[in-house]
């Protein structure tokens, strides 16, 4: 294995993951999932920590960007050893293939239930209806998406498109 060539990588993926990630949570949050997270019925609080309690928020705030930089590089290393296989693709079937292996395997079919996974679908309470489940989609389409197109421009920038 190339080292410096799988850093170079693994830098290009933490950097693209995380932003697009900050991005995509704090537009669908404002748009979409705030509801989940505060006011009247906040279903996503018997789970996961919100901003309605400050200690909790803090520490998940504390370790936000550290656990997604680590996500970064977990992506990359089961990305890297079919580094050069995408790159001898062209870009539109490089990203939607990025993107897709992230959207079905890093969340829809992921052995996590959390909301709108098939797990989720599956073992979480009631509360967290069919309607929670339908909201969160775009968040991780729009992020899939944009992670998979920075990620297939970066990896072959004088290709054409």
């Amino acid at each position: 294995m190339d080292l410096k060539r799988f850093l170079v990588f693994a830098l290009k993926v933490i950097v693209a993951h995380v932003v697009t990630y900050f991005f995509a949570g704090a537009l669908a949050y404002q748009l979409l999932t705030k509801q989940f997270y505060e006011g009247d019925n906040p279903i996503f609080s018997t789970f996961m920590r919100t901003p309605a309690e400050p200690d909790l928020w803090r520490q998940a705030m504390t370790w936000f960007i550290p656990g997604q930089i680590l996500r970064g590089l977990l992506i990359a290393a089961a990305l890297y050893p079919f580094f050069d296989t995408l790159k001898q693709w062209g870009f539109w079937r490089r990203a939607l293939s990025i993107a897709g292996l992230y959207i079905v395997l890093g969340f829809w079919a992921s052995a996590v239930a959390a909301p709108g996974t098939i797990d989720g679908l599956i073992y979480l309470r009631p509360e967290i209806t069919l309607f929670a489940h339908l909201t969160v989609q775009p968040e991780i389409i729009g992020q899939g998406l944009a992670l998979g197109l920075w990620l297939a421009r970066w990896m072959a920038p004088k290709q054409n498109l």
